[in-house]
């Protein structure tokens, strides 16, 4: 599967609120960063199901468009809007994902 398909796979599943089809689209060892941070704040395929599974609980309305995607190889930078995650309005944020094999291996988050 290309990344850009993996990366919309996961998109559709967090607007599904799906949290099994969501994390079947990462590594085991996925990390999770803010960008220009070197330490992961999130690591491990445990930690990613329990952070996103209370997302998905408390934000019944979440959705997130993407308004311009970037593909270069295994890299994927999103400019996304999200709305209704855990009451917000609304968050703009930047995503830079990387793809190893079919699975996501690290997220960098860049918010506003």
């Amino acid at each position: 599967m290309p990344p850009q398909q993996l990366i919309q796979q996961q998109v559709d599943a967090y607007n599904q609120r799906d949290l099994q089809a969501f994390t079947a689209c990462f590594h085991q060892d996925i990390k999770l960063y803010n960008f220009g941070e070197s330490e992961p704040y999130l690591t491990g395929m445990d930690a990613l199901a329990a952070s996103y599974k209370e997302v998905f609980e408390q934000s019944p309305n979440l959705h997130a468009t993407i308004d311009h995607r970037i593909v270069l190889g295994n890299t994927i930078i999103d400019h996304e809007n999200v709305t209704g995650r855990k009451g917000k309005d609304f968050i703009e944020v930047v995503v830079i994902y990387q793809v190893e094999g079919e699975k996501i291996k690290s997220v960098t988050y860049i918010r506003k």
